[in-house]
């Protein structure tokens, strides 16, 4: 989809930014500016400000910046066309249409539709069908109401091979589109498709927006899988999406709360008792990209993990995750007190009564007895250290590689609490169950915690952003910014005179469209280290106290750099006719006197150096330091009528 550039101002000059990022980190007023921390990276001290007047916002830590379309897209993962039509839907903007119709539709465009005809196809069959008793009758015996169902879009895949791929032809779509959806697979034995899904209560699943992106299928009866998900896709990795997200996103912003559970019918259940800050994960092990989606609506996060065998092993893939995490602060329990220490998600563990998990619980204790047991939850790191402790103590005197291995994870864990108090308890209590006397342990975490910060250190001299433009270069393109009569200069410029590659991009940018300002600017850059340098410069808050002297020493300095220029090219011409030989004595003498012109002007609008006394420069010259830092050369030219 191309929407034209007026349309996209237009989109830019309606959104209210620090609305938009407000509903993602607390800002607070800074002027006419406004500051939080960083939704980008972790951070305790406020590194990231937004400008509303310019419409951008910007991280002096992780060097991340841009406008609302930017904003939109890191955030919330979407592509650039996506993130134009959900802030034109925001802002009330409509997008241009093609030939009177539908804007242009991208291979994404097409996913989202085919998924979601797919999607009502399946709720059709589920109560319209006469074979869909038995998925209606399930559904009955779970609990789960009519309307509760309908909310949730639940559907039915017919038994069959082909009800869904028949369906889908009879609409124009192909074979090959639904396989690119995950919807049918090919067949095994000679040529063709059928449906992935067959005799099976269908869930869809959704993004943030609420546009479905996969199925999930339940087995109706003993058959296995009891659980299918639709295959990876350009919509849908399992890692990075939570089931019901959609629709618990803003409970959660109500309570700061996320409960996270481990099937589909668990998390339906749950909004159907009115704890509506559920979701799910999708068969697959608890991400950090996972917890990087509930930080954005939540302070809490309690797990609920199944007592049986799969269960057991999520709990443990979720300790997996802790003692990997580079960050394990961002679940730790102390708290500061100041609006922006928000430390991340704090990770809490639910346990519920033997032989239960969230939804046959609800059914017969109640969201009272429920809520008891989220208000009863454990942080994450003692519910880790108490199973560490469990395996121990079952091995037994003679399980000396368990108990190694215990005291190993057990240091490594401490290593990276960030609070001294906590660290403190924990380690105690952990020596005191390991047997162990505590200074041991605590030098073997210091050990690791002093590894662990020279990896941390490492990968950020890695990442570290390229080096700073020049103090005149970066005062030239903030000045044609925010002085707008200062792009007379622009005749000036020339960029290849800039070394700074992103500021160089900008500079050209600004003469392709001499008229823009600074947020239409953003847009036209092509690069994340242009915008990210532009709005890193505009950040600075420039002051310019006599705006006329400026662009008059700006002006001064910029034929400064002409004259240079001229005077190389001037330079190069001389040596390369005398070396060939292929310029006649009056050439060369003409060469020269326009070489003595450019040094007189120079030497008219700037002090000659104090070892010269004369307006002509030395016969050979070593280059010379220019005033804005850069070098220049002095022109070697022959004497007239001297040998070569």
């Amino acid at each position: 989809m191309i929407v034209p550039q007026d349309v996209l101002d237009e989109i830019r000059s309606r959104v209210d930014l620090v609305d938009l990022i407000s509903g993602v980190v607390p800002l607070k007023r800074a002027g006419e500016r406004w500051k939080g921390l960083c939704p980008f990276h972790q951070e305790k001290t406020p590194s990231f400000t937004v400008n509303p007047k310019l419409g951008i916002f910007h991280c002096f830590g992780c060097h991340t910046g841009g406008d609302a379309f930017e904003f939109l897209r890191r955030h919330d993962r979407l592509d650039f066309p996506e993130a134009v039509r959900v802030l034109a839907e925001r802002t009330g903007v409509l997008l241009p249409a093609k030939d009177g119709g539908r804007p242009a539709a991208g291979p994404r465009d097409g996913l989202h539709a085919l998924l979601d005809w797919a999607a009502h196809r399946f709720e059709a069959w589920l109560w319209e069908r006469p074979d869909a008793e038995r998925p209606r009758r399930y559904l009955a015996e779970r609990g789960i109401a009519v309307d509760t169902a309908r909310a949730f879009r639940l559907g039915y895949a017919p038994e069959g091979w082909d009800h869904l791929l028949g369906a889908a032809r009879a609409e124009g779509y192909t074979a090959d589109s639904l396989l690119g959806a995950g919807l049918v697979l090919p067949r095994q034995t000679g040529t063709g498709h059928y449906d992935r899904f067959r005799g099976r209560l269908v869930f869809p699943i959704a993004d943030t927006q609420g546009r479905v992106i996969a199925f999930g299928g339940r087995a109706l009866g003993p058959e296995e899988p009891k659980y299918l998900n639709s295959p990876e896709t350009a919509l849908y990795q399992k890692g990075q999406t939570l089931y019901a997200l959609h629709v618990a996103k803003d409970s959660m912003g109500t309570s700061r709360r996320a409960l996270l559970v481990e099937g589909y019918i668990d998390c339906v259940m749950a909004h159907q008792a009115g704890v509506r800050d559920t979701v799910a994960v999708l068969g697959t092990a608890l991400t950090p990209h996972h917890l990087g989606l509930l930080r954005r609506y939540a302070d809490d996060a309690i797990l609920f993990f199944d007592a049986d065998r799969a269960g057991a092993e999520a709990a443990r893939r979720a300790e997996d995750l802790l003692e990997q995490s580079a960050a394990p602060h961002w679940w730790a329990l102390s708290r500061r007190s100041d609006t922006f220490a928000r430390p991340g998600l704090r990770l809490r563990v639910a346990t519920l009564p033997a032989g239960h998990d969230p939804d046959t619980f609800l059914r017969e204790a109640g969201r009272e007895a429920f809520e008891a047991c989220c208000q009863a939850a454990r942080p994450l790191l003692l519910y880790a250290l108490d199973r560490i402790f469990t395996e121990v103590d079952s091995a037994g005197v003679g399980g000396l590689a368990a108990r190694a291995t215990g005291i190993a994870r057990v240091a490594r864990m401490l290593a990276k609490v960030q609070d001294a108090d906590e660290a403190i308890e924990l380690g105690r209590e952990a020596a005191r169950r390991l047997g162990i006397d505590a200074s041991d342990l605590w030098l073997q975490a210091q050990r690791l915690g002093a590894t662990l910060r020279t990896e941390s250190a490492t990968a950020r001299a890695s990442s570290a952003p390229p080096p700073p433009p020049g103090s005149f270069d970066r005062d030239l393109v903030l000045l044609l910014i925010d002085h707008p009569p200062a792009r007379a200069l622009l005749p000036l410029v020339d960029p290849r005179d800039v070394g700074h590659a992103a500021l160089r991009q900008i500079l050209e940018t600004l003469q392709a469209h001499p008229e823009i300002g600074a947020d239409a600017l953003l847009s036209r850059l092509s690069g994340d280290a242009e915008r990210g340098l532009l709005t890193r410069l505009l950040a600075e808050e420039p002051s310019w106290p006599d705006p006329a002297g400026v662009v008059a020493d700006i002006r001064r300095r910029l034929e400064e750099r002409q004259r240079r220029r001229r005077i190389r090219t001037l330079t190069r011409a001389v040596a390369e006719a005398e070396a060939e030989g292929a310029v006649g004595p009056d050439r060369l003498v003409a060469i020269q006197d326009e070489a003595r012109r450019v040094w007189a002007t120079r030497a008219s609008t700037s002090s000659p150096p104090a070892a010269s006394t004369s307006a002509e420069p030395p016969h050979r010259s070593r280059p010379t330091s220019t005033p804005d830092g850069q070098d220049g050369e002095a022109l070697a030219t022959p004497r007239p009528g001297s040998p070569r």
